[in-house]
């Protein structure tokens, strides 16, 4: 009697799929570790990546209120020095020499003509203005320059359709009438440039730091205030440094007086 051979395996296929499950559930156990390794070695990247984002949050933050903070300070240091300027430029009025003219039928108060300061120096030499009123608006060669806190600043010297020049008192060797305050001395201003003078009294004369140098006119408008002064043993005059009572690099509006 013959007998046929046994098959090796009644699933040829098991064997290939057991394979094949041993593959796919090692491939899944390394995917795995993988994963977790590479999830671990990102995951501080990650976080340093976060905190460098909110460090430049915070950073960008810190600068956008400084630069707030910065730009108000700038506005409540101009309130403060036009209200500054505005009471130095106090004079007559305070002494009662307004009521004494206003007696005699004599006043200081005039019209004037408000002008927006295009130029100022830097941008323009020997401290001259550039305004945007000319003779159209009734601006004239000589009229005096004011601000609207008081104080005197110059003349015009050039006059156009809608333009004007203004020369500042300040500007160098330009030379202006004056009284020392303290003293009631007549003196002579003599510009130095960037918004200072020199004037030369008799080394006796007492003066100080903060002594207002007025206009000789009825109106005694604030032209400078003492900076400094010195004086050598041998000399018969003592020069007096001063300044103009105004930036005069950040200046925007002026009034021509007719």
């Amino acid at each position: 009697m013959k007998y046929l051979p046994k098959s090796r395996s009644r699933h040829p296929y098991r064997r290939s799929l057991l394979i094949l499950s041993g593959v796919f559930g090692a491939g899944v156990v390394i995917f795995f570790l993988l994963d977790s390794l590479i999830l671990s070695l990102i995951t501080p990247a990650w976080k340093a990546d976060n905190i460098v984002s909110v460090k430049v949050r915070d950073f960008s933050g810190f600068f956008s209120s400084r630069s707030g903070l910065m730009t108000e300070n700038a506005r409540l240091r101009e309130s403060v020095a036009s209200l500054e300027l505005r009471l130095a430029s106090l004079s007559a009025e305070l002494g009662g020499e307004g009521d004494l003219l206003a007696l005699f039928g004599r006043t200081s108060e005039e019209v004037g003509i408000l002008a927006a300061v295009l130029t100022h120096p830097p941008q323009t030499p020997y401290d001259i203005l550039v305004i945007d009123a000319g003779f159209k608006d009734g601006v004239a060669l000589g009229q005096r320059v004011v601000l609207p806190e008081g104080s005197i600043i110059g003349e015009v010297t050039e006059v156009f359709a809608g333009l004007s020049k203004v020369r500042l008192y300040t500007s160098s060797g330009m030379k202006t009438n004056a009284v020392l305050e303290r003293n009631n001395m007549a003196v002579i201003l003599e510009g130095t440039g960037a918004g200072n003078f020199r004037i030369e009294v008799p080394r006796e004369t007492v003066v100080e730091i903060g002594d207002r140098i007025l206009s000789p006119d009825l109106s005694a408008r604030l032209l400078g205030i003492v900076e400094d002064s010195a004086v050598e043993p041998t000399d018969f005059f003592k020069e007096v440094l001063a300044r103009s009572p105004v930036n005069i690099f950040n200046l925007r509006f002026v009034l021509i007086k007719r």
